[in-house]
């Protein structure tokens, strides 16, 4: 263990830094060169229930929702995507400061919150990737917020997911909605808090329409969203 360290420590001293999407050489200890991180996509003026891109300002949402507000900093494109995949599908969570840093910079939290709650995953999923993604998300900003806020906000991870018969990728809007709906149960109480679901990729928003609903039934005030992208357009809507 201590030679990997000691290798790492010599790579990162001496040998020239290459971004991980182009392989072109970058600054010291940087992940991504100037040009990747010029061309990822934001999403500054997104819907506000639903992260639909350029659409804060159209009321593109017209439903009442469980949920109040919701980020989604970064567009599920190029750049972004590829990080992400990488992150999620590969095992590199070394990757987690880092697009939690891309999307803070669009779309910082600015309110306190009582909790932080990730999507949780069913306990079998959650085994054969090794780790639930939006926990580890939650985590970092929970230590972000300790330097924001001077107090660090608090990941509450008591939220159960019961199992998908099928991977949400292969199904539509409407298939989506209904394999959600009483997908996630707690015991805790979140009676008068508001609460920030934390989550990486946004679809259609189903899933988080359905922890928002959960949430709401154990007593949640004020129920808001932070994930890191917005995919484009669903296809199936």
């Amino acid at each position: 263990m201590w030679i990997h360290r000691l290798a790492q420590t010599l790579q990162q001293d001496f040998l020239p830094s290459h971004c991980l999407i182009c392989h072109n050489s970058c600054e010291p200890n940087e992940l991504l060169c100037g040009g990747c991180r010029h061309s990822i996509r934001r999403n500054p003026w997104a819907c506000l229930h639903c992260g639909h891109p350029g659409s804060a300002l159209t009321n593109h949402c017209r439903g009442n929702t469980a949920l109040d507000f919701l980020q989604a900093g970064l567009e599920y494109s190029g750049v972004t995507r590829d990080l992400i995949h990488r992150w999620k599908f590969k095992g590199a969570i070394e990757l987690t400061y880092l697009l939690v840093q891309l999307a803070l910079e669009t779309t910082p939290i600015k309110e306190r919150y009582h909790a932080l709650v990730p999507v949780p995953m069913h306990w079998r999923g959650r085994w054969r990737r090794g780790y639930n993604q939006s926990r580890l998300l939650a985590q970092v900003l929970g230590q972000t917020g300790k330097q924001q806020f001077q107090c660090r906000l608090a990941m509450v991870d008591k939220l159960r997911a019961s199992p998908r018969k099928r991977a949400h990728h292969h199904m539509d809007r409407q298939q989506r909605l209904k394999s959600s709906r009483g997908r996630y149960t707690t015991s805790a109480s979140f009676s008068g808090q508001s609460v920030l679901i934390i989550d990486d990729v946004v679809t259609t928003g189903t899933t988080l329409e359905a922890v928002a609903e959960t949430l709401k039934r154990a007593g949640a005030v004020r129920i808001d969203a932070w994930c890191l992208a917005r995919a484009p357009e669903f296809s199936g809507t």
